[in-house]
């Protein structure tokens, strides 16, 4: 057991090496960095303990505080990647669990120091509250966690973010089904009592050891995957720079066959449910409705189209409202540009005035002018054709 507690340490210092000096240091990395943290200072108590501690009792029953915050750490975790602009302070309230269960061990160790032996009452009444508490903390999160990441799925969080949330949430899970095996197994077996604990903290300080790999692995994957979107990101330039002085459809091939189908799902959704006229329409909100990750959109928008968002989306608005415009003149009915405006989706008559002329290169009055001129013209063709 020692050799897997010290292996589990080294890990977990090798990890926080990789997320703090080779990773931006966003808040949601932080987070991975407390855990990290808390495996490392976690397994280097327990190997001091086992090597330095020559009192049995605390060697095998004395639990450590620590393990109460591994289930807060990956539901905030999940909560970054998952919800916008969510901010870790609004949730410090889920750590009143490991400062109470901190007070209580130092608390406990220093009694049993000044008395110089164990308490074996007041260590029985630690036990089992630290036990039970943490149970329940790494019960509950890690569980929520999953069923937070399994409806953000491809929509919000990306493949390798959520295959970490879930195995570092199915290791904890695995760690506290010991818990409910090594009471089954002490009720069936009491004699054997000390063979069970040090096998099942045994396993659970090597699912400590996995969830190290398992952040390392993370780690990496990320770091290759933003690899080649930097080169793609150069590749983009270079061709915006040469399509400017020459048309080559050889720069834009591999955009082509990377996002060719993913796009057409997406422009068919955005024609046949007209999502455009949602006015509060975002990149989140296109990703839930179309179910494609948000990343993606936005690199198929500015790397394959050469368009930022909003102008994507207020192409199809003025479309739309040149639309209505043509029908209502058609059918000689009342026009109001502002209502057309709000009903293509757009929230305000000055929003509406910019993208009209920007996109249009006249304003909404001179193109319904141009409009009126251009029926007036062809109604005068018609009965000129008709009277020879």
């Amino acid at each position: 057991m020692q050799y897997i507690i010290i292996i589990g340490a080294f890990q977990a210092l090798v990890a926080l090496w990789l997320l703090q000096f080779r990773e931006k240091k966003s808040s949601s990395n932080y987070l991975f960095i407390f855990l990290l943290s808390a495996i490392a200072v976690h397994l280097t108590i327990k190997f001091v303990i086992f090597n330095f501690i020559p009192d049995e009792s605390i060697r095998q029953q004395m639990n450590t505080f620590i393990g109460v915050c591994y289930g807060p750490l990956i539901y905030l975790y999940t909560l970054s990647k998952t919800k916008k602009r969510f901010s870790i302070a609004r949730k410090w309230y889920i750590f009143i669990p490991l400062f109470l269960l901190m007070i209580a061990y130092f608390t406990i160790s220093c009694v049993f120091v000044i008395l110089n032996h164990v308490d074996q009452r007041l260590l029985d009444l630690y036990n089992n509250l630290s036990l039970n508490l943490i149970f329940i903390i790494n019960l509950y999160y890690p569980v929520k966690s999953i069923l937070i990441a399994r409806k953000a799925k491809f929509k919000i969080l990306e493949k390798i973010e959520y295959d970490a949330i879930l195995r570092i949430s199915y290791c904890l899970l695995l760690m506290e089904s010991g818990v409910v095996i090594s009471k089954s197994l002490l009720y069936i077996y009491p004699e054997e009592a000390q063979i069970i604990t040090i096998s099942i903290r045994s396993i659970a300080y090597f699912l400590l050891l996995v969830i190290c790999l398992l952040i390392i692995r993370k780690s990496l994957k990320t770091e290759i995957v933003s690899l080649p979107q930097t080169h793609s990101d150069d590749r983009l330039k270079i061709s915006i720079v040469q399509n400017s002085t020459k048309d080559s459809p050889l720069n834009t091939v591999d955009y082509d066959l990377k996002f060719n189908d993913l796009w057409q799902k997406m422009d068919d959704s955005m024609k046949k449910q007209q999502l455009f006229r949602n006015c509060d329409l975002n990149l989140d909100e296109l990703a839930h409705q179309t179910e494609i990750n948000k990343y993606q959109i936005s690199e198929m928008l500015n790397g394959y189209k050469n368009k930022p968002f909003y102008r994507y989306i207020n192409e199809y608005r003025i479309d739309y409202f040149k639309n209505i415009v043509e029908r209502a003149i058609e059918k000689n009915e009342n026009i109001n540009f502002l209502s057309f405006a709000y009903d293509a989706g757009f929230k305000s008559k000055s929003s509406f005035n910019r993208y009209f002329k920007e996109i249009i290169g006249q304003t909404p009055s001179a193109y319904y002018k141009s409009l009126i001129q251009e029926n007036k013209e062809s109604g005068f063709g018609n009965l000129y054709g008709r009277s020879v």
